[in-house]
């Protein structure tokens, strides 16, 4: 028998969405029975969930895979935490830290006021560290490889249906980024007595856990937020850019996708390890195939 249609996996965090396909296929190589034609296995996602994101990832399997546009082209949800006070570039706590803005200045108030303007039709400028092409090759290629982007990444438009403020706290658990790297940093450094530094040339420099305590950084706020948007949205450039608009800097620390499409977390989705057992597969594919079949019907 070979298994045919669409499977919703919630991503565990630390794995890229190739590999969850990777471990996929695993499970499927292992099987010592002839209930899956190995040869005919084509597996392939309906749009990539970044590595520290958990939450539904749709998988073609087979002749599933001819339905993944619908999931790479429909709408998303998402709770995204930020936490203010530290860019990254990667715009996420995977990271390398490479500015630390003042906080002091920022209210719940502010934040609400200003994410009004990231509602709509907006302009929203791609990370570095995201699949999209240039010139043929991936922008995290460039990145990881040191190479120098081609031209510009150009801002494109998205659409933010819904944006709204779940939380915004200095009591959380979250750790500032830090690397032992050398890499490009700009510095803005708040002392006590408010002399601000601020690095407006390229400086080499190494971040660590002194630097940031003498700048009383722990303690930053965090706010986390929930956004309904159309395709091609990043969530990670949004929290960016939310840093940005309040003079200050922000990256994702933690990213759960909640629904894509007309698929939603937990209550469509199997976690990858129970994947293991085929029957889990099979039954949680004939899940959505009945729900489609319903939504069909009315």
């Amino acid at each position: 028998m070979l298994l045919h249609g669409l499977l919703a996996i919630n991503k565990p965090r630390g794995k890229t969405s190739t590999e969850v396909l990777n471990t996929l296929k695993g499970f499927f190589r292992n099987r010592t029975n002839s209930t899956v034609n190995k040869k005919k296995l084509k597996l392939g996602h309906g749009g990539t969930l970044d590595p520290l994101a958990t939450g539904v990832l749709v998988i073609g399997i087979n002749d599933g895979c001819k339905e993944l546009y619908k999931y790479i082209s429909c709408n998303k949800v998402y709770s995204a935490t930020g936490l203010f006070g530290f860019a990254t570039d990667s715009y996420d706590s995977y990271g390398k830290l490479l500015k630390i803005a003042p906080v002091k200045h920022i209210t719940k108030e502010m934040l609400s006021f200003i994410l009004q303007k990231f509602t709509g039709d907006i302009l929203q400028k791609p990370p570095l560290y995201s699949a999209l092409r240039m010139e043929g090759r991936r922008l995290y290629d460039y990145a990881r490889k040191g190479i120098t982007l081609p031209k510009s990444i150009e801002p494109r438009a998205v659409k933010v249906h819904s944006l709204s403020l779940l939380d915004f706290t200095t009591s959380h658990g979250y750790k500032p980024p830090t690397t032992t790297d050398t890499i490009l940093l700009e510095t803005i450094k708040t002392s006590e007595n408010n002399d601000i530094m601020n690095t407006n040339n390229q400086i080499n420099a190494i971040i660590n856990e002194d630097l940031i305590t003498e700048n009383s950084l722990l303690n930053n706020p965090i706010f986390k937020i929930h956004v309904e948007c159309g395709k091609g949205t990043y969530i990670r450039s949004l929290i960016h850019d939310i840093g940005i608009e309040l003079n200050s800097a922000a990256h994702v620390v933690e990213l759960v996708r909640l629904q894509q499409g007309d698929l939603q977390l937990h209550k469509d989705t199997v976690e990858l390890d129970e994947c293991s057992d085929l029957n889990t597969i099979f039954n949680a594919m004939e899940k959505i195939k009945l729900k489609h079949s319903c939504s069909s019907q009315l």
